[in-house]
Protein backbone atom coordinates (compact mmCIF):
# COMPACT_ATOMS: atom_id res chain seq x y z
CA UNK A 1 0.00 0.00 0.00
CA UNK A 2 2.47 2.17 1.36
CA UNK A 3 4.64 1.84 -2.65
CA UNK A 4 1.40 2.28 -4.21
CA UNK A 5 0.62 5.85 -2.51
CA UNK A 6 4.61 6.40 -3.19
CA UNK A 7 4.20 5.69 -7.21
CA UNK A 8 1.24 7.73 -7.07
CA UNK A 9 3.12 10.88 -5.61
CA UNK A 10 5.92 10.17 -7.70
CA UNK A 11 3.44 10.26 -10.75
CA UNK A 12 1.86 13.64 -9.94
CA UNK A 13 5.12 15.49 -9.10
CA UNK A 14 6.97 17.41 -11.67
CA UNK A 15 9.38 15.13 -12.52
CA UNK A 16 6.93 12.46 -13.24
CA UNK A 17 4.96 14.41 -15.24
CA UNK A 18 7.81 15.04 -17.09
CA UNK A 19 8.59 11.81 -17.62
CA UNK A 20 5.02 10.57 -18.50
CA UNK A 21 4.41 13.35 -21.10
CA UNK A 22 8.13 12.53 -22.60
CA UNK A 23 7.24 8.49 -22.34
CA UNK A 24 3.69 8.91 -24.48
CA UNK A 25 5.70 11.32 -27.10
CA UNK A 26 8.40 8.73 -27.96
CA UNK A 27 6.00 6.03 -27.58
CA UNK A 28 2.34 7.08 -29.19
CA UNK A 29 3.89 7.83 -33.16
CA UNK A 30 5.33 3.96 -32.88
CA UNK A 31 2.30 2.38 -31.11
CA UNK A 32 -0.24 4.52 -33.38
CA UNK A 33 0.73 4.60 -37.51
CA UNK A 34 -1.32 3.96 -40.31
CA UNK A 35 -0.41 3.08 -44.11
CA UNK A 36 -1.25 5.30 -47.48
CA UNK A 37 -4.57 5.12 -47.89
CA UNK A 38 -6.19 4.17 -51.06
CA UNK A 39 -9.62 6.23 -52.22
CA UNK A 40 -10.86 3.20 -54.26
CA UNK A 41 -13.77 1.60 -52.88
CA UNK A 42 -13.90 -2.50 -52.94
CA UNK A 43 -15.09 -2.78 -56.05
CA UNK A 44 -12.32 -5.35 -56.74
CA UNK A 45 -13.40 -7.70 -53.76
CA UNK A 46 -16.17 -8.58 -55.78
CA UNK A 47 -18.23 -9.25 -52.44
CA UNK A 48 -21.88 -7.06 -52.45
CA UNK A 49 -21.11 -4.60 -49.60
CA UNK A 50 -21.81 -0.88 -48.68
CA UNK A 51 -20.05 2.35 -46.97
CA UNK A 52 -20.44 2.37 -43.25
CA UNK A 53 -20.71 6.28 -42.21
CA UNK A 54 -19.91 6.17 -38.22
CA UNK A 55 -20.15 8.51 -36.19
CA UNK A 56 -18.78 8.41 -32.66
CA UNK A 57 -19.60 9.74 -29.19
CA UNK A 58 -17.62 12.95 -29.50
CA UNK A 59 -18.56 13.52 -32.80
CA UNK A 60 -16.35 12.42 -35.11
CA UNK A 61 -17.01 10.80 -38.60
CA UNK A 62 -15.40 7.37 -39.19
CA UNK A 63 -15.49 5.04 -42.94
CA UNK A 64 -16.38 1.54 -42.64
CA UNK A 65 -17.49 -1.01 -45.40
CA UNK A 66 -19.80 -3.29 -44.71
CA UNK A 67 -20.05 -7.09 -46.73
CA UNK A 68 -22.94 -8.36 -46.62
CA UNK A 69 -23.25 -12.86 -45.97
CA UNK A 70 -24.74 -14.11 -49.22
CA UNK A 71 -26.34 -16.83 -46.99
CA UNK A 72 -29.60 -15.74 -44.76
CA UNK A 73 -29.41 -15.47 -41.07
CA UNK A 74 -25.41 -15.32 -40.74
CA UNK A 75 -23.81 -13.87 -38.05
CA UNK A 76 -21.43 -10.68 -37.91
CA UNK A 77 -17.77 -10.50 -37.61
CA UNK A 78 -16.76 -6.64 -36.09
CA UNK A 79 -13.23 -6.25 -37.39
CA UNK A 80 -10.32 -4.17 -35.56
CA UNK A 81 -7.61 -4.33 -37.72
CA UNK A 82 -3.76 -3.74 -36.27
CA UNK A 83 -1.52 -0.76 -36.56
CA UNK A 84 0.42 0.38 -39.69
CA UNK A 85 -2.93 -0.98 -41.74
CA UNK A 86 -6.38 0.72 -42.62
CA UNK A 87 -9.78 -1.12 -44.53
CA UNK A 88 -8.03 -0.10 -48.06
CA UNK A 89 -5.36 -2.53 -47.62
CA UNK A 90 -7.41 -5.00 -47.96
CA UNK A 91 -8.35 -4.69 -51.67
CA UNK A 92 -5.14 -2.36 -52.76
CA UNK A 93 -3.98 -4.97 -55.31
CA UNK A 94 -5.41 -7.83 -57.24
CA UNK A 95 -3.84 -10.52 -54.89
CA UNK A 96 -5.14 -9.03 -51.61
CA UNK A 97 -8.58 -8.51 -53.08
CA UNK A 98 -9.11 -12.05 -54.62
CA UNK A 99 -7.80 -13.39 -50.72
CA UNK A 100 -10.05 -11.21 -48.87
CA UNK A 101 -12.99 -12.60 -51.52
CA UNK A 102 -11.71 -15.78 -50.46
CA UNK A 103 -11.81 -15.08 -46.64
CA UNK A 104 -15.27 -13.86 -46.82
CA UNK A 105 -16.45 -16.71 -48.66
CA UNK A 106 -15.19 -18.92 -46.54
CA UNK A 107 -16.52 -17.51 -43.10
CA UNK A 108 -20.08 -17.22 -44.30
CA UNK A 109 -20.96 -14.17 -42.59
CA UNK A 110 -21.46 -10.46 -42.61
CA UNK A 111 -17.93 -8.55 -42.36
CA UNK A 112 -18.03 -4.76 -40.91
CA UNK A 113 -14.22 -3.78 -41.36
CA UNK A 114 -13.54 0.24 -40.14
CA UNK A 115 -10.81 2.44 -39.47
CA UNK A 116 -9.77 4.41 -35.97
CA UNK A 117 -9.66 8.06 -35.77
CA UNK A 118 -6.52 9.47 -37.28
CA UNK A 119 -6.55 6.36 -39.69
CA UNK A 120 -7.22 6.06 -44.03
CA UNK A 121 -9.15 9.27 -44.73
CA UNK A 122 -10.51 9.49 -40.95
CA UNK A 123 -9.61 13.04 -39.04
CA UNK A 124 -8.67 12.91 -35.66
CA UNK A 125 -5.84 11.71 -33.17
CA UNK A 126 -5.87 8.19 -32.22
CA UNK A 127 -5.04 7.15 -28.58
CA UNK A 128 -5.98 4.11 -26.76
CA UNK A 129 -9.57 5.48 -25.00
CA UNK A 130 -9.77 6.95 -28.64
CA UNK A 131 -9.94 3.68 -30.32
CA UNK A 132 -12.19 1.88 -27.73
CA UNK A 133 -14.51 5.09 -28.31
CA UNK A 134 -14.17 3.85 -32.28
CA UNK A 135 -15.01 0.48 -32.14
CA UNK A 136 -18.12 0.98 -29.73
CA UNK A 137 -19.07 3.85 -32.73
CA UNK A 138 -18.85 0.49 -35.28
CA UNK A 139 -20.96 -1.85 -33.23
CA UNK A 140 -23.76 0.86 -32.40
CA UNK A 141 -23.58 0.94 -36.35
CA UNK A 142 -24.39 -2.91 -36.21
CA UNK A 143 -26.73 -2.17 -34.05
CA UNK A 144 -28.92 0.15 -35.46
CA UNK A 145 -29.08 -2.68 -39.09
CA UNK A 146 -31.97 -4.89 -39.32
CA UNK A 147 -30.70 -7.56 -40.90
CA UNK A 148 -27.98 -8.14 -38.25
CA UNK A 149 -28.53 -9.94 -35.34
CA UNK A 150 -27.25 -8.25 -32.28
CA UNK A 151 -27.08 -12.14 -30.41
CA UNK A 152 -24.59 -13.14 -32.86
CA UNK A 153 -22.10 -10.36 -33.37
CA UNK A 154 -18.24 -11.60 -32.94
CA UNK A 155 -15.38 -9.31 -32.16
CA UNK A 156 -12.40 -10.04 -34.53
CA UNK A 157 -9.17 -8.12 -33.47
CA UNK A 158 -5.73 -8.65 -35.23
CA UNK A 159 -2.51 -7.05 -33.34
CA UNK A 160 -3.32 -3.72 -31.92
CA UNK A 161 -7.01 -4.68 -32.69
CA UNK A 162 -6.39 -7.45 -30.16
CA UNK A 163 -6.29 -4.80 -27.23
CA UNK A 164 -9.09 -2.53 -28.53
CA UNK A 165 -11.78 -5.97 -29.12
CA UNK A 166 -10.49 -7.34 -25.16
CA UNK A 167 -12.24 -3.92 -23.95
CA UNK A 168 -14.79 -3.68 -25.92
CA UNK A 169 -16.06 -7.34 -24.97
CA UNK A 170 -15.27 -6.12 -21.33
CA UNK A 171 -18.16 -3.32 -22.65
CA UNK A 172 -20.71 -5.02 -24.83
CA UNK A 173 -21.91 -8.65 -24.66
CA UNK A 174 -20.95 -10.22 -27.75
CA UNK A 175 -21.24 -14.16 -29.35
CA UNK A 176 -17.57 -14.30 -29.16
CA UNK A 177 -14.32 -12.66 -29.53
CA UNK A 178 -11.47 -13.77 -31.42
CA UNK A 179 -7.77 -12.84 -31.45
CA UNK A 180 -5.53 -13.60 -33.54
CA UNK A 181 -1.44 -12.27 -32.45
CA UNK A 182 -2.73 -10.78 -29.46
CA UNK A 183 -0.23 -9.20 -27.37
CA UNK A 184 -0.32 -9.04 -23.31
CA UNK A 185 0.76 -5.51 -22.97
CA UNK A 186 2.08 -2.39 -25.05
CA UNK A 187 4.17 -2.65 -21.71
CA UNK A 188 5.25 -6.46 -22.21
CA UNK A 189 6.20 -5.69 -25.80
CA UNK A 190 8.25 -2.48 -25.42
CA UNK A 191 10.31 -4.20 -22.35
CA UNK A 192 10.82 -7.45 -24.19
CA UNK A 193 11.89 -5.21 -27.23
CA UNK A 194 14.03 -3.04 -25.23
CA UNK A 195 15.09 -4.62 -22.10
CA UNK A 196 16.17 -1.66 -20.69
CA UNK A 197 13.07 0.05 -20.50
CA UNK A 198 12.78 -2.38 -17.55
CA UNK A 199 14.53 -0.27 -15.04
CA UNK A 200 12.63 2.94 -16.26
CA UNK A 201 9.05 0.95 -15.31
CA UNK A 202 10.21 -0.09 -12.16
CA UNK A 203 10.99 2.63 -11.41
CA UNK A 204 7.74 4.57 -12.87
CA UNK A 205 5.24 1.27 -12.78
CA UNK A 206 2.58 3.65 -14.01
CA UNK A 207 4.32 4.00 -17.48
CA UNK A 208 3.54 3.92 -20.44
CA UNK A 209 -0.19 4.91 -19.98
CA UNK A 210 -0.89 3.75 -23.45
CA UNK A 211 -0.93 0.05 -22.21
CA UNK A 212 -3.55 -2.15 -23.94
CA UNK A 213 -3.15 -4.67 -20.96
CA UNK A 214 -5.42 -7.38 -22.28
CA UNK A 215 -3.49 -9.89 -20.22
CA UNK A 216 -5.19 -8.03 -16.48
CA UNK A 217 -8.63 -7.36 -18.92
CA UNK A 218 -9.10 -11.17 -20.03
CA UNK A 219 -9.40 -12.43 -17.01
CA UNK A 220 -12.50 -10.58 -16.76
CA UNK A 221 -13.90 -11.64 -20.34
CA UNK A 222 -16.67 -14.14 -19.54
CA UNK A 223 -17.45 -14.69 -23.43
CA UNK A 224 -16.24 -17.27 -25.57
CA UNK A 225 -12.69 -17.21 -26.66
CA UNK A 226 -10.74 -18.00 -30.13
CA UNK A 227 -6.92 -17.06 -29.84
CA UNK A 228 -4.93 -17.23 -33.17
CA UNK A 229 -0.94 -17.03 -33.46
CA UNK A 230 1.78 -17.77 -35.89
CA UNK A 231 4.53 -19.59 -34.43
CA UNK A 232 7.21 -17.37 -36.28
CA UNK A 233 5.98 -14.09 -35.51
CA UNK A 234 8.92 -11.85 -34.74
CA UNK A 235 6.21 -9.10 -34.27
CA UNK A 236 4.27 -10.30 -30.91
CA UNK A 237 5.50 -13.10 -29.51
CA UNK A 238 3.55 -16.48 -29.52
CA UNK A 239 4.42 -16.59 -26.06
CA UNK A 240 2.13 -13.40 -25.48
CA UNK A 241 -0.75 -14.99 -26.96
CA UNK A 242 -0.67 -18.36 -25.09
CA UNK A 243 -0.64 -16.50 -21.98
CA UNK A 244 -3.49 -14.21 -23.35
CA UNK A 245 -5.23 -18.07 -23.68
CA UNK A 246 -4.22 -19.41 -20.65
CA UNK A 247 -5.40 -16.42 -18.35
CA UNK A 248 -8.99 -16.31 -20.40
CA UNK A 249 -11.72 -18.07 -17.87
CA UNK A 250 -13.13 -19.99 -20.70
CA UNK A 251 -14.56 -21.65 -22.97
CA UNK A 252 -11.31 -21.06 -25.03
CA UNK A 253 -9.94 -22.32 -28.49
CA UNK A 254 -6.23 -22.16 -29.50
CA UNK A 255 -4.91 -22.17 -32.61
CA UNK A 256 -1.23 -22.86 -33.76
CA UNK A 257 0.01 -21.92 -37.23
CA UNK A 258 3.06 -23.40 -38.31
CA UNK A 259 6.14 -21.53 -40.23
CA UNK A 260 3.63 -18.55 -40.13
CA UNK A 261 4.88 -14.73 -38.87
CA UNK A 262 2.40 -11.98 -38.07
CA UNK A 263 0.88 -11.60 -41.15
CA UNK A 264 1.82 -13.92 -43.53
CA UNK A 265 -1.94 -16.08 -42.36
CA UNK A 266 -3.54 -16.69 -45.80
CA UNK A 267 -7.41 -17.18 -45.65
CA UNK A 268 -6.88 -21.41 -46.13
CA UNK A 269 -5.49 -21.44 -42.24
CA UNK A 270 -7.99 -18.26 -40.96
CA UNK A 271 -11.06 -19.20 -42.42
CA UNK A 272 -11.26 -23.26 -40.92
CA UNK A 273 -10.30 -21.91 -37.56
CA UNK A 274 -12.92 -18.95 -37.41
CA UNK A 275 -15.76 -21.15 -39.19
CA UNK A 276 -15.04 -24.22 -36.40
CA UNK A 277 -15.56 -21.46 -33.46
CA UNK A 278 -18.40 -19.52 -34.76
CA UNK A 279 -20.46 -23.25 -35.17
CA UNK A 280 -19.07 -24.34 -32.22
CA UNK A 281 -20.34 -21.13 -30.18
CA UNK A 282 -23.65 -21.24 -32.24
CA UNK A 283 -24.04 -25.01 -32.54
CA UNK A 284 -24.38 -24.82 -35.90
CA UNK A 285 -25.45 -28.15 -37.44
CA UNK A 286 -21.79 -30.62 -38.60
CA UNK A 287 -20.30 -29.04 -35.85
CA UNK A 288 -18.72 -30.41 -32.04
CA UNK A 289 -20.98 -29.03 -29.49
CA UNK A 290 -17.66 -28.11 -27.23
CA UNK A 291 -14.84 -25.88 -27.93
CA UNK A 292 -11.60 -27.33 -28.49
CA UNK A 293 -8.03 -26.60 -28.64
CA UNK A 294 -7.04 -26.70 -32.36
CA UNK A 295 -3.69 -27.43 -34.67
CA UNK A 296 -3.85 -25.53 -36.98
CA UNK A 297 -0.93 -27.27 -39.25
CA UNK A 298 -3.10 -29.68 -40.64
CA UNK A 299 -4.62 -26.34 -43.14
CA UNK A 300 -3.48 -26.00 -46.28
CA UNK A 301 -1.42 -22.85 -46.95
CA UNK A 302 -1.62 -20.73 -49.69
CA UNK A 303 1.87 -18.89 -50.52
CA UNK A 304 1.83 -14.86 -51.60
CA UNK A 305 -1.80 -14.40 -50.22
CA UNK A 306 -1.63 -12.80 -46.64
CA UNK A 307 -5.05 -11.59 -45.19
CA UNK A 308 -6.09 -9.44 -42.58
Amino acid sequence: MLRQIAALGLALSVPGLALTFASERVLRPRVFYTGPWHPEPPDAVGWPYEEASIYTADGLELQGWFFKAQQEHAPTILFMHGTSYNASDMWVTPERAQAFNDFLRGIAANFLVFDYRGYGRNAGTPTEEGTYSDAAAALGWLYERADVDAASIFFYGFSLGTGIATELALREPCAGLILRAPFTSIRDLAVGRYPRLRLLTAFAPWLPLTNYDTLSKIRRVDRPLLVMHGDADTTVPEEMGQRVFEAAPGPKMYVTFPNSGHSDISADLVVPAITQFMDSVLRRSGTRETLEAHDGAEALRRAGQPLL
